[in-house]
This record gives structure tokens, C-alpha cells and sequence, in this order.
């Protein structure tokens, strides 16, 4: 039955927890995350209230007066925020007994039957799904009419970035990606919602599409986007324009040239490696397309920025030759460097998590918190202790100075013609971040406080941080909610506690788990 109230009250938190498990806040890296806004356009703007805080932008929730304010938590975050939800539960329940909870995100579709012991409702839809809890948590009439992102709500830094939507998912399938796990079908929005949406935002210095693939779905919804953006940009209603897509694109000149026409600053693109090897194994196919430093110049040569990530996959490929990927992009001046280097996630759900955790590659004792890319989380090819050494240096100083500076200087003749001078300052930014990569944080992570232990960089032997001391008293009931989610036991086999829902495809739960715990036994 519905409580019934005057005006509900809703406090949303994105949570999340920094490299260094302290949590720090990091109010100058784009992309921001958008999910605490399109949450809170659920919410009919007059008849309810509603709070939004991001912890990856301000740094650790403390506002702990919020509780007896709101009537309603709901929680979003990335997988390794799963430990954080649970501790701001714990400090919720504790200041306000009858507040409601509800955990959405991936980590909400991933592990749902989990999520559920905590919680009062699991979110394991799209973000428009809050209105429907609204509903039955507070009866009808307190839900937004037409969801539509409360940009208004939204945290700026001075870069003034706003942040759209125009399709949802992804219609590729690489064996480590979330979207995999979830598999949820590529969708096209409704072109008055992106309309709408722009209107909301206001003048912006740049839009960033936050797609997971802008460049998804049939060529003519591609264009009639591209037909959008044109018009908002020759109505000055923005200075320029990014987004998220594959390497597709790049295939067609005319795609290239109505980017760059309709103001486009730049894309981010998942490379990931430039092995064609490791590239098969990622399921990544669309990758092997073209050439990927052809495809990385043909976007440079246009005057649009190019950013990307590298994965490495220790259990695919050994240190050496990881270590000449890395020798070939800081002495190549004809690409950018990366925006980030991550060590490869199984990723809880996804065909690379079983894989691995069949094969018995899984490391014992790994925590769900060691999966954000900085550690050793499986069984490498080399030797463990050299591979932990790479990915320490990985996250400390990836590339030598000196290399760097050359290959800025080297960047910056090969393309000084091509660029204007805010994309080849944006460009030369992973210069900077590949050598000082706390730059994104105003280096406070790089301030790491004498009570938290260094990290070790492998799973079975990694650290928490101070976000699992409870900043006031809890409830003795809730204080195994500030222990981590452990995916392995000590012998490397799936935690018994999520077998009820990481059963793998074309295998029911009851099944798996059955078959698990028989194998476990024996």
C-alpha cells in the first residue's frame, strides 16, 4: 500500500569510491556522470523534492542530516560501488529507520536477488523505471508527467559541459563491456526527447552525447541526430559538440565531414589495443575494420579530437609485449596517447567474467572493489610479481617524461595546421594526465592520507581504505554492511553468495548453483 504523504521528499547519491579508496572527488574529469539527473526527472518538479549528490564530483557523502529529510534513498553508481551503496544504507537506516531504499544502476541488474537484501526496491530497468516506485511507494500524481534529466540539479565545473542522450545500449558485444551483461537491445530515442533535452540544457561550451554508441542503429536515425545537432549548432545554441561511438564511423568520409561541419569537437572511441590479437579476443571485431592509427588520423587530420583507452589483458598477453604496445604510442606523434590505461575487468555478468572463472583463472579472494581496472583481478601469463609491477607503474607514472615531451612536441607539428587551438590544447591534455595522473582530481588522490595503506595492485592481497571505517555509530545490524562484497572464495571459486545470480547464459540460477556447489563439495 502507498504512504501516503504531502509532498514526497527524495535524496539521490551517486556512489563511488577513487583509486586510492578514499574517495576524493574529481569535479574536472568529463565525462561527469549523468545518471543522478535523469533519476531525478522522474519526480513531477512541483509536487515532490528532490536532493542529488555525487560523490565522484564532490567526494564522500557527509550531508548525514539528508536522511531524516528525505523519504526516499535511491542509489546509482558503477559495479565497484556496490560496498558504498551498503554503507550509506547502513548510515541511512540508522538515522531514519523507516526511509525507503532503492539501488539502481548496472550493479542493480547484474546482482538484483543481492541488491534485495538491502534494499526495498531494485531498479533494474532504465532510469524512467523511478517512476513507477514513485508510484507505488507514494500513490499517483508525484511522478514526472514527461521524465526529462533535472539539469538544473546538475554539478558544473568551469569547463560548462552539459551532458545529452540520444540512444541507449550498444549493438556490438565485446566480452568485457557491462552492456554485454545486461544485454539490453540498441535504442533510438525519440527525437523530440533530444530536442527537449538540448532546449533544458541551456547554452553549453560543449555538449558530450554520453551514448554508449552514437553511431549505433539504422543510418538514417544517424542522420536525422546529425540534422538535430546541425541546427542547434547554427543557432549558436552551443559552442560544439562530442560523443562516444565505434570505429565504424571512421569508415565513411561523409560522416567525418558532417561532424566537422556541425561543430564537432572530438569523439571518444573504445580502441583498446593495438594487438589484433587481443583485439579477437575482446570480441571487437569492428575494430579490425581499418588500420587503428588510420583511423585515429583520419579524425585528427580533420581538426576533431581523438580519445581512447588501452585495456590490457595480462592473462592474454605477456608483459613485454604489453610494455611494447606502450613504446609504439608515445614514440608514434601521429596518434594521441590515451585518455586512460586500464588493466582488463572481468566484469561480474559478462562473457570475459566466465570465461575466466570457468577456466579457474578468477584470483582467490577478490573483492568486487578490485575490479576498476588498476589490478591484477585473473591469473596472468607472465610472472605475477612482474605483472603487478606493471600495473602499479600503470596507475603511478605510465609513460617516461622525457618520452612524452617528445612526442607532444612531434604531436603538435603533425597537426598544427589541421587543428584550431582548443582541440589541440584538448588533444595534448593526455599528454599531461599520462604524466601527472592525478591532474583530473586537482591531485587530491595523489594526497593520499598516512592512516590508508598503499595499494598492492592484486586482488588477493589489496587494500579497502578508510571508507570502511563507519564515520558515526551503526547499528549492530548493519555493520557487516562496511565488509566488501568478495567475488572469489580463498580457493579462486565463485563466492557462494552470488551464485543465486551470476548464473551463466542458457543455464538457469537454480541449475547453476547447484551444480557449482556439487562441484565445490566434491
Amino acid at each position: 500500500m502507498p504512504t501516503q504523504v504531502k509532498r514526497p521528499r527524495v535524496l539521490i547519491i551517486n556512489c563511488y569510491a577513487d583509486r586510492h579508496r578514499q574517495s576524493t572527488g574529481s569535479p574536472n574529469f568529463v565525462p561527469q556522470s549523468s545518471a543522478p539527473i535523469a533519476l531525478a526527472g522522474s519526480l513531477h518538479r512541483e509536487k515532490a523534492s528532490v536532493k542529488v549528490y555525487s560523490e565522484f564530483y564532490s567526494g564522500p557523502f557527509d550531508q548525514f542530516h539528508l536522511f531524516s529529510w528525505a523519504n526516499m534513498l535511491v542509489l546509482t553508481g558503477l559495479n565497484t560501488s556496490f560496498d558504498r551503496m551498503r554503507q550509506i544504507t547502513a548510515y541511512a537506516r540508522t538515522l531514519s529507520p523507516f526511509i525507503t531504499v532503492v539501488i539502481g544502476g548496472s550493479i542493480a541488474r547484474v546482482l538484483p536477488k543481492l541488491c534485495n537484501e538491502f534494499s526495498d526496491y531494485v531498479c533494474d530497468g532504465d532510469a524512467e523505471q523511478l517512476s513507477e516506485i514513485i508510484d507505488d511507494r507514494f500513490g499517483r500524481g508525484f511522478s514526472a508527467e514527461e521524465p526529462l534529466p533535472r539539469f538544473d540539479l546538475m554539478d558544473h565545473s568551469a569547463l560548462n559541459i552539459g551532458y545529452v542522450e540520444s540512444t541507449r545500449n550498444c549493438n556490438f558485444n565485446c566480452n568485457f563491456c557491462s552492456m554485454t551483461a545486461e544485454e539490453k537491445p540498441f535504442t533510438v530515442l525519440d527525437e523530440a526527447f533530444v530536442r527537449k533535452q538540448l532546449d533544458a540544457i541551456g547554452y553549453r561550451r560543449a555538449v558530450i552525447f554520453v551514448d554508449q554508441n552514437f553511431y549505433g542503429g539504422p543510418r538514417s536515425s544517424f542522420w536525422s541526430r546529425m540534422d538535430i545537432i546541425q541546427q542547434y549548432y547554427s543557432e549558436g545554441k552551443f559552442g560544439g559538440w562530442g560523443a562516444l561511438l565505434t570505429e565504424d564511423f571512421f569508415l565513411q568520409d561523409e560522416n567525418i565531414e558532417a561532424a566537422k561541419k556541425s561543430g564537432c569537437i572530438g569523439f571518444y572511441c573504445g580502441v583498446e589495443s593495438f594487438s589484433s590479437s587481443q583485439i579477437m579476443a575482446f570480441n571487437k571485431k569492428q575494430n579490425l575494420l581499418l588500420p587503428q592509427e588510420q583511423v585515429i588520423t583520419r579524425c585528427l587530420e580533420a581538426g576533431m579530437v581523438f580519445n581512447y583507452g588501452l585495456v590490457f589483458d595480462p592473462s592474454e598477453r605477456s608483459v613485454r609485449s604489453m610494455e611494447e604496445e606502450l613504446d609504439y604510442i608515445v614514440s608514434n606523434p601521429k596518434i594521441t596517447l590515451p585518455s586512460f590505461i586500464s588493466v582488463a575487468i572481468p566484469m561480474i555478468g559478462t562473457p570475459l567474467f566466465y570465461q575466466r572463472l570457468k577456466a579457474s583463472e578468477l584470483l582467490p579472494n577478490m573483492k568486487l572493489l578490485d575490479m576498476d581496472g588498476r589490478g591484477l583481478c585473473t591469473r596472468p601469463r607472465d610472472n605475477e610479481d612482474k605483472v603487478v609491477a606493471l600495473a602499479a607503474r600503470l596507475d603511478r607514472n605510465p609513460l617516461p617524461k622525457r618520452k612524452l615531451l617528445k612526442h607532444a612536441f612531434g604531436f603538435y607539428r603533425n597537426y598544427r595546421r589541421y587543428m584550431g587551438c582548443w582541440p589541440m590544447l584538448s588533444s595534448l591534455m593526455n599528454t599531461i594526465s599520462m604524466g601527472m595522473p592525478y591532474i583530473g582530481t586537482n591531485f587530491r588522490e595523489g594526497k593520499v592520507p598516512a592512516n590508508v595503506r598503499p595499494r598492492t595492485y592484486h586482488s588477493s592481497t589489496e587494500t579497502i581504505g578508510s571508507l570502511y571505517d563507519p564515520q558515526i555509530k551503526v547499528q549492530a545490524k548493519f555493520e557487516h554492511y562496511f565488509k566488501p562484497l568478495y567475488i572469489t572464495d580463498e580457493k579462486g571459486e565463485l563466492n557462494e553468495q552470488l551464485m543465486d545470480d551470476l548464473s551463466p547464459p542458457n543455464e538457469s540460477s537454480d541449475e547453476y548453483s547447484r551444480n557449482l556447489r556439487s562441484e565445490n563439495t566434491a
